[in-house]
């Protein structure tokens, strides 16, 4: 049978028609657009549009209030342990390094005033000072990052000048030992390098270390206001909520908003006691430690320094009324600082047996001077450097080398003491930043939770 021919009414079928469908999205995005605000308003216009809303506001308040405390925390923490790692004992090594500076100019100034059979002694205790100068500048150089920063420069400086330092007491001490006459202008070059360039790089470089610890101490034990304030900001959208929702369902209270609000309330609590705490009693006590280990450094380079000249002005033989008056105000100023620190220290007792080893060096001094103007070289020397053990009846005030060596004892007791007070400070306020992050990240989440459960049951009520 033919085929039958096709009829034209229904070619049409037989044509597939592209409709232009980029131009079609692009409307129907537009209109998607235009139209979702419209949608979002009806929603919101309903209760549960509201009820959600008002969740999903609180959720995002009590996960951001307790995300800026949490972060806020554990900055502080990383910086506070930066602090106790690097900063802190980086200061403690430029100490170190001021002290054995002026212990071993010290050594280097009385050696020359002993007898032959204690230069051995005296060389391996100048050999000592001088290894734990060059430990402390290794260690100082090690804590700085920048190696072109000023700190790094004084460091460098001292570096360079310590050989040869030692270079000028060594020789000083052959020819000491020689007998020859030369030594002493060695060993008052090797002491106006160290005064001059040294020690005051030394102190430079405390003074610069100590002011960063202090600096970055007070900025981490101020309270957290901002994170605080969300947290009471929380705490109130909560409350608020809790009215809008009791007028809403007539109900009085909502056990997920209730458990939120106190979790939150106990999170800004926690937060708000931990940081008076370590605000109040850290900053006491690292202001009072800080403080004394600054002055008690001073004082023990002072004494060192006083040691020295005293020294220095015997094995020159020229003991001049002002040499003299600045022992003098060195004793005034050291007893004055001393008493200043006394109810700030741990260990009050230790500054009372400093000044009373002050005492009896200053009378020992006295005694030192009237001998040098009366022309009693040997006694002179004598009550500098002798032990008042070795002589039947003598007093320990009459000698100046047993109360020097005691009150740089109690200085150094004093010194450690003080430093290890103020890094147990710091490892506190380490240790409750620490507790802080993890109690408030807990609750935050937990607050979290409870919105959405106190939530969802009076959404289903209208499904």
């Amino acid at each position: 049978m033919p085929a039958h021919p096709a009829i034209d009414v229904d070619r049409w079928m037989d044509h597939d028609e592209v409709p232009p469908t980029q131009a079609r999205s692009f409307r129907g995005f537009l209109s998607v657009t235009k139209e979702a605000p419209r949608r979002f308003i009806r929603f919101a216009s309903t209760t549960p549009g509201r009820l959600t809303i008002v969740s999903f506001i609180l959720i995002v308040a009590i996960l951001a209030a307790g995300g800026a405390m949490v972060f806020s925390s554990e900055q502080r923490r990383e910086k506070l342990d930066t602090l106790i790692s690097q900063t802190e004992p980086l200061s403690n090594a430029s100490q170190e390094l001021f002290n054995a500076l002026s212990e071993a100019d010290s050594i280097a100034t009385t050696s020359f005033l002993k007898q032959n059979d204690s230069d051995v002694a005296s060389r391996e205790q100048f050999l000592r000072a001088t290894q734990r100068a060059s430990e402390a500048v290794i260690h100082a150089g090690h804590g700085i990052d920048e190696i072109s920063s000023d700190d790094m420069q004084l460091v460098l400086a001292i570096q360079k000048n310590l050989p040869n330092y030692v270079q000028l007491v060594s020789t000083a001490q052959t020819n000491d030992r020689l007998r020859n006459p030369v030594g002493v202008a060695y060993l008052t070059q090797g002491s106006e390098l160290m005064q001059q360039q040294m020690l005051p790089a030394a102190q430079q470089l405390h003074e610069r270390t100590s002011r960063k610890v202090t600096d970055e101490r007070q900025s981490l034990v101020t309270p957290l206001w901002f994170p605080l304030s969300g947290l009471i900001a929380a705490v109130g959208f909560l409350l608020l909520a809790q009215l809008w929702l009791a007028a809403l369902t007539n109900r009085r209270l909502n056990l997920g908003y209730v458990v939120a609000t106190v979790l939150m309330v106990f999170a800004t609590l926690w937060a708000s006691a931990s940081a008076a705490v370590t605000w109040m009693g850290t900053d006491d006590a690292s202001n009072n430690s800080a403080t004394s280990l600054s002055k008690l450094t001073q004082v023990r380079i002072a004494v060192q320094q006083a040691r020295t000249n005293e020294a220095l002005g015997l094995v020159q033989r020229d003991y001049s009324d002002q040499r003299h008056q600045q022992f003098v105000n060195s004793v005034k100023t050291i007893d004055a600082t001393l008493l200043d620190i006394r109810d700030d220290v741990a260990n009050p007792r230790r500054v009372d047996n400093a000044r009373e080893s002050l005492r009896g060096w200053d009378n020992a001094h006295a005694l030192m001077v009237a001998d040098l103007r009366n022309g009693e070289y040997g006694n002179a020397i004598k009550t500098a450097l002798g032990d008042y053990r070795l002589t039947p009846g003598a007093r320990s005030s009459e000698y100046s080398t047993v109360n020097f060596k005691i009150l740089d004892e109690q200085l150094q007791a004093l010194i450690s003491d003080n430093r290890s007070r103020l890094q147990t400070s710091l490892i506190d306020g380490s240790v409750a930043a620490g507790r802080i992050t993890n109690l408030v990240l807990s609750l935050t989440i937990l607050a979290a939770v409870s919105c959405f459960l106190g939530t969802r049951p009076r959404l289903q009520e209208f499904l």
